[in-house]
């Protein structure tokens, strides 16, 4: 049996991959011979960067930013293939 694992993560508390590792261990159990792929996936929101990173085989970068008082801060973003940069920004 071969099964598809894509879930968005839960706020707060999983990423969507740790969402996608939970389920699978999960089903592994119920069915040990099953073939699980899990995808992270990302409505765009918080989370996007870590789906695009992790599904893409990407890595991060640490910079130093300044917050909107324009003091510095450790900021981080996603490099993905064909060197482009992901980037997380809220409100």
């Amino acid at each position: 049996m071969k099964i598809v694992i894509a879930m968005d993560s839960f706020k707060g508390s999983l990423s969507s991959t740790d969402a996608g590792k939970a389920a699978a261990a999960g089903i592994l159990k119920a069915f040990p011979a099953a073939e699980i792929t899990v995808f992270p996936v990302a409505d765009g929101g918080e989370g996007t960067v870590d789906a695009l990173v992790s599904g893409l085989n990407g890595s991060y970068r640490t910079v130093t930013a300044s917050d909107p008082l324009v003091r510095p801060i450790k900021a981080q973003y996603g490099i993905i293939p064909h060197r482009t940069a992901v980037i997380e920004m809220t409100v």
